[in-house]
């Protein structure tokens, strides 16, 4: 249970309203340099996804219940029923004990590698925790996701770090490659930013680390604006079809927003310490040239 502390609230609210502003008006050079070639033709391309939910671990037990499998099933739910270009048997959901190291390694390098090829369309999420690699371990990267194999000595095998991970998609034959990571830290996975790729992160490259769930959305934050985006609100152009581009700028604002309603005086009680923990704020890392027409959704949802 997380229990808020009113300490420096209006020193915290003065933050709140800079920051704010700050993320609105940030933005990377290659997210500006997007439509700078041809969009990728979705009549030449098959689509290919696989949904990773990690809420329950081998060696820990989290003292709050979390909404991840639920956000996980939900980005199943999505592709398989709302969407005209996603086939049910192109999409691979795993969860919790389906979800340790080796067996998220063999579904990208073994199951997703088999199918795709360079023109098809990849996506790739991840809903679960994340974690900062410490400067002491910095040759292995920046930041790591928790797999099922977590346990109280929070060794970084256990986990799949930015780097590791990268490697792990370099794999891929395809040049057109969507990752979406629900997780603290997850701005943090850095290594994963190679060309063909877009990243859309829940939060946390710098000290804005916090990425949260919400009883009332029962998803992730940023998962559930996202989903929102991807269901037609975040076409833009109109043209019945949603990038990870539109999807990501529909849903940051409604992010932030809702994490501060959510987190608000972010000094708060967890696992019998107080900690301070802040809003989280999306990043988009946008190194495919052109747009990716990711998710065509049905005209009357």
């Amino acid at each position: 249970m997380k229990v808020r502390k009113p300490i420096l609230n209006m020193i915290l609210a003065a933050i709140i309203v800079f920051s704010v502003f700050s993320a609105s008006a940030s933005s990377t050079k290659v997210t500006r340099q997007e439509n700078t070639e041809e969009t990728v033709n979705p009549e030449d391309v098959e689509y290919y996804a696989l949904i990773i939910g990690v809420e329950k671990f081998a060696g820990i037990e989290l003292p709050d219940e979390d909404h991840i499998d639920d956000s996980a099933v939900q980005w199943y739910d999505l592709l398989v029923n709302n969407t005209k270009n996603w086939k049910e048997g192109n999409i691979k959901l795993i969860l919790n004990e389906n979800a340790t190291k080796d067996k998220i390694i063999d579904a990208i390098t073994g199951w997703l590698d088999d199918k795709e090829d360079e023109n098809d369309i990849v996506l790739i999420v991840f809903e679960g925790h994340g974690d900062k690699i410490s400067y002491l371990q910095r040759k292995h990267g920046h930041a790591a996701l928790l797999t099922y194999n977590e346990t109280k000595k929070h060794r970084l095998e256990d986990r799949i770090t930015d780097k590791e991970f990268d490697a792990l998609v370099d794999e891929l034959e395809s040049k057109h490659i969507t990752i979406i990571l629900d997780s603290c830290y997850s701005g943090r996975m850095l290594a994963l930013r190679q060309k063909g790729r877009v990243i859309l992160a829940a939060g946390g490259k710098y000290f804005w680390c916090g990425v949260d769930e919400s009883d009332a959305l029962g998803s992730g934050i940023f998962s559930f604006f996202l989903k929102q985006g991807f269901k037609g609100v975040g076409d833009t152009n109109n043209d019945g079809w949603v990038t990870p581009e539109e999807a990501f700028r529909y849903a940051r604002i409604p992010t932030i927003i809702t994490s501060i309603y959510t987190e608000f005086p972010f000094i708060i009680e967890w696992n019998n310490k107080t900690i301070l923990w802040f809003f989280q704020v999306p990043r988009m890392y946008d190194r495919h040239p052109g747009s990716i027409k990711l998710y065509q959704y049905e005209s009357d949802i």
